[in-house]
């Protein structure tokens, strides 16, 4: 196993994980549960290879064609086992009403099982590159842990909004959770849609803060005390985080490639590492904490 991919992929994940639980504000688990969600998100990786063992025709990618033919492949082909592996550790965790005991619980684990997933995915591809660390970093990791929230969220949503039973909201929103990831990859497997891809991730990374701050106004330990401050922490503290992601793939780039190549990778990842890490402060760590209030996930929000 390449260490330095291995080292790369846990710096993503604790950076991301590290986040959600300061984001935890009102009533935050003990550090042993997110670890054991994580680990079961990395173990969950272990259940996709037998499918493409019995079925090898899912393996079978398609060239660079119409968005279709793609969409069709990585529906069914990836999405479809991947979103029902990775949902896994947050089911798990449901049943455990003593950890998951409140509203913003559900985003959280099952985020972090998405990033254990994500995590052991990721050593795989930087072994090969890590020139692509901020694509896998920022693109796909907000993908995988949007998905599963999505499911989480719409589970808890429907229950308490419109008293749907937990297991048709599953379904309904497994579906499209695995229209969104399908969707994510058919996009960015082309030149001709990569910046539709791009585009999409936006969407996504809007919904999941929508969804964060939904599931805190909603907190059954909701307290008056103001609690922006450390929001806003959490947030500059994932800037942060993130560029040390940056410069560590920098440093390890300049050590098995040389430094010239390290200061081009530096040069052209720049202004996306800067517009991206802005991206996530400003859509993550402001959002507005009031209680019982229901924000639309899409959309403009109304001044106050």
């Amino acid at each position: 196993m390449n260490v330095y991919a291995l080292v790369a992929s846990l710096l993503v994940a604790f950076v991301y994980i590290r986040f959600l639980r300061q984001m935890d504000v009102f009533e935050p688990e003990n550090w042993k549960y997110t670890l054991i969600c994580f680990f079961l998100g990395v173990v969950c990786v272990g259940l996709v290879y037998p499918v493409y063992a019995y079925f090898p025709f899912l393996l079978e990618l398609p060239d660079e064609g119409p968005l279709l033919i793609r969409l069709r492949y990585h529906m069914q082909s990836v999405a479809m086992i991947e979103e029902a592996v990775k949902i896994i550790p947050f089911l798990i965790f449901l049943s455990r009403k003593r950890i998951l005991n409140e509203s913003f619980d559900y985003i959280k684990y099952a985020s972090v099982g998405a990033m254990g997933f994500a995590a052991l995915e990721n050593v795989l591809y930087f072994s090969k590159n890590m020139h692509i660390i901020e694509g896998r970093a920022f693109y796909t990791a907000i993908m995988h842990m949007f998905t599963s929230s999505l499911i989480a969220y719409c589970m808890y949503f429907w229950k308490i909004r419109f008293r749907v039973p937990m297991f048709l909201s599953f379904l309904v929103a497994y579906v499209l959770a695995v229209g969104c990831h399908g969707l994510f990859n058919a996009l960015i497997s082309s030149t001709h849609t990569y910046y539709l891809g791009m585009f999409l991730v936006v969407c996504m990374l809007i919904i999941w803060g929508r969804m964060m701050n939904n599931t805190l106004n909603q907190s059954d330990f909701f307290q008056e005390e103001p609690v922006q401050k450390r929001i806003t922490l959490a947030g500059i503290q994932l800037l942060l985080g993130w560029a040390f992601v940056f410069l560590y793939a920098a440093l390890v780039i300049g050590i098995n490639e040389g430094q010239e190549i390290a200061w081009d990778f530096i040069r052209e990842g720049v202004f996306f590492g800067a517009v991206s890490g802005i991206g996530l402060f400003y859509l993550l760590a402001r959002p507005r904490i009031r209680r019982g209030l229901w924000f639309p996930l899409l959309g403009r929000l109304k001044k106050e």
